[in-house]
């Protein structure tokens, strides 16, 4: 596999050089600096709320220099404080252009802004960081993965062998699993998009065993259509139950245990199909997780993701039944499909991994959370809740609860009537249960305090505009 990445000898050295060069600079630099030698080690243990506080007191202090200010901006971004991150990695650049902590807060917003070709950029300019080198391959492969482009991926496999082989670890089963997915599709494209349209109009579904979600039917490899939950919390683009794989005849390949709702791990392989169709679009060579998702056992179904989902602009509408896509470079199409009159809430819409918005829980203050469409309720992660919510709380209104997920039934605490804030636009008589979000936090790097299910959207008309990262909510007409 490994001739297959295609760099020139000449290239490979002079990066090893400049990775070596810029790892021992920024030990020199950082050398009786713990505060920064600190902050970075929260951030590798994905303490996000400590290395806000701790970031904020260094971004205080005088003639902070390039390097140091880069690593408290990615401690700022990965709280959830986006523009203010990305002041702080420009006034890095300004002062030394090519510090790799502060390209990788700008591949990741770029990332966070549907911008793939702009997150590449800056993250090959990010390999070269001293503490974050995981972190910033890992984002190069997601970006490079969603462009599609099969050759970038393995240029990125080299140079993630090359950088922890001389930190003396072994490549993680991240990449290995993803080659191994790739494999024999050298120079094809990946998620090849055919077919014009200006709307796809779709039915939405319903199910017995779940309400509240709705689902869409697919074509996959031309053998059939198959129904999907439409999964804004996936990161991913497109998840098949384990029955459904082995009636399309797929050949999963790697193994991982994924994280979710739920106290089982899941487990999960990796495979492509050679087609998803929807209308008049087909997705050719398509990478897919195979998962043992609880709520699917016993289905031939699926889950799409953000990675589908924003490669349009979308309304679903549950009164009518239908959810319409649009081109993601025509969001004008989209902005003719809303009654601007009738405009509850328009906020902005991150892909942070997932779909990300900020939002306002009881009062407490703005943070970022997960928008999961296929979820029945809300989470607020235990340390927010103990911190900003319970004390506001008759401990009497603290339930004993169970919800249900991904990885199975798991207990929680539950309290009832309490408001949610999006924008100007105030929810009341909300659901929320406190939920331990340390494991879906650590997989997307970056802190969300919680998670916004369904119960938020489905009264009114959901507008998701990924070309201009805006989620709208627009009022139903009154009978």
């Amino acid at each position: 596999m490994n001739n297959r990445a295609r760099i020139l000898l000449t290239m490979t050295l002079a990066v090893i050089i400049i990775v070596d060069g810029r790892a021992f600079l920024y030990r020199q630099s950082a050398a009786g600096k713990p505060g920064t030698e600190k902050l970075a080690s929260l951030l590798l243990a994905n303490s996000f709320r400590e290395a806000e506080r701790l970031a904020a007191q260094l971004l205080a202090a005088p003639a902070l220099d390039a390097p140091d200010m880069a690593v408290c901006g990615l401690a700022v971004l990965k709280a959830g404080r986006i523009l203010e991150a990305e002041a702080i990695f420009k006034k890095v650049l300004l002062r030394s252009p090519d510090e790799p902590d502060a390209h990788l807060g700008l591949g990741r917003i770029a990332f966070i802004r549907n911008d793939l070709e702009t997150s590449v950029s800056h993250l090959r300019r990010a390999v070269p960081t001293a503490f974050f080198y995981d972190e910033a391959l890992r984002h190069l492969w997601r970006a490079s993965l969603d462009r599609g482009r099969v050759d970038d991926l393995f240029e990125t496999a080299k140079l993630a062998e090359e950088r922890f082989a001389r930190s003396s670890k072994p490549l993680p089963s991240f990449f290995t699993n993803g080659l191994a997915q790739v494999e024999g599709l050298a120079g094809k494209p990946l998620f090849r998009m055919e077919g014009r349209f200006e709307r796809i109009r779709v039915p939405l579904v319903t199910s017995e065993q779940h309400r509240r979600t709705r689902m869409i039917s697919l074509a996959l490899n031309r053998r059939g259509d198959y129904l999907f939950h439409i999964d804004s919390a996936l990161a991913g683009f497109m998840t098949l139950s384990p029955l459904l794989a082995e009636e399309l005849g797929l050949v999963p390949t790697g193994s991982a245990a994924s994280t979710g709702v739920g106290t089982a791990p899941i487990a999960t392989r990796f495979a492509v199909l050679d087609t998803v169709g929807l209308g008049p679009v087909t997705f050719g060579n398509v990478p897919v997780m195979v998962s043992d998702i609880r709520t699917l056992r016993g289905m031939k179904k699926g889950l799409i993701g953000t990675a589908f989902l924003k490669r349009f602009n979308t309304t679903i509408d549950v009164e009518a039944g239908t959810m319409d896509l649009f081109p993601l470079d025509r969001p004008d199409l989209l902005a003719r499909n809303i009654d601007q009159a009738a405009v509850a809430a328009d906020v902005p819409l991150h892909i942070f991994e997932q779909t990300v918005v900020e939002a306002s829980v009881a009062g407490a203050p703005a943070a970022l959370y997960i928008l999961d469409s296929a979820a029945a309720t809300n989470l607020v992660d235990t340390g927010f809740f103990e911190e900003h919510i319970q004390p506001k709380i008759d401990p009497a209104h603290i339930v004993q609860a169970g919800i249900q997920g991904a990885g199975g039934a798991q207990n929680v605490r539950r309290v009832d009537g309490l408001s949610i804030s999006l924008g100007p636009l105030v929810l009341e008589d909300q659901q929320v249960n406190e939920f331990r979000m340390g494991g879906l936090n650590e997989i997307s790097g970056r802190y969300a305090a919680g998670l916004l299910g369904n119960p938020l959207l489905w009264p009114y008309r959901v507008h998701m505009n990924f070309r201009a990262g805006r989620l709208i909510l627009e009022r139903y007409p009154r009978s």
